[in-house]
């Protein structure tokens, strides 16, 4: 990762490397006022449009109006930065589908739900897991992260199939089928109005489900 410093640290709690101790009002810099998570708003969104790479600390201080003086307040370095953004992601944007999927209703109703979080982007951002997939093809301890994440969504979809009366080797190939589909969509970057994908919402759900 040129001129971003160390990756994020395999097997390392997210947590634990994300900012400096407190310091008191009296010791903090003019520039103290940008909170954590303006640092992490501005990174996450070079992430999305530009990459990892894209993420330096006297850009993002630009972007902010700010010194360097009041990045270095809030973190120990950029790679705090980076374990804070995947953090973020990691904890943010499965939010809505896992909630969808593991809510109340019936199977079919959770899928709707699901399909409505995808449609409409409603908590979920497609470009947001997008970009966390592409820094992991250069970051071991970022894909792990990503296969933990994928796991604990296909493990919901499969909950979803075995409550609506699926085998439990079909519930799983279903649950494949369809998140690997979504994947592939964004990876592929298909452009297609949102008008559209509601028109075809029906007909993907009685594909990918076999429900009427």
């Amino acid at each position: 990762m040129a001129d971003t410093g160390p990756s994020v640290v395999r097997g390392a709690p997210l947590s634990d490397a994300r900012s400096r101790p407190a310091q008191t009002r009296a010791d903090a810099p003019p520039t103290a006022e940008i909170a954590e998570a303006e640092w992490i708003a501005a990174a996450r969104e070079l992430l999305i449009t530009e990459g990892v790479a894209a993420i330096k600390v006297d850009r993002l201080a630009r972007r902010l109006g700010v010194t360097r003086g009041g990045f270095y307040w809030r973190f120990a370095g950029l790679p705090a930065l980076l374990e804070a953004v995947l953090a973020d992601w990691r904890d943010t944007n499965s939010v809505a589908v896992l909630a969808a999927l593991e809510g109340p209703g019936s199977p079919r109703q959770r899928f709707q739900d699901l399909m409505r979080v995808w449609i409409e982007e409603a908590g979920y951002s497609p470009a947001y897991d997008t970009a966390v997939r592409e820094w992991g093809r250069t970051d071991p301890a970022v894909a792990a992260v990503v296969t933990e994440v994928d796991e604990r969504r296909l493990a919901a979809f499969e909950r979803l199939f075995r409550d609506a009366g699926y085998r439990p080797r079909e519930a799983l190939v279903r649950a494949r089928i369809t998140y690997y589909h979504q994947v592939g969509y964004y990876a592929l970057g298909v452009q297609e109005a949102r008008e559209q994908r509601r028109a075809l919402g029906a007909t993907y759900r009685r594909i990918l489900t076999g429900w009427d």
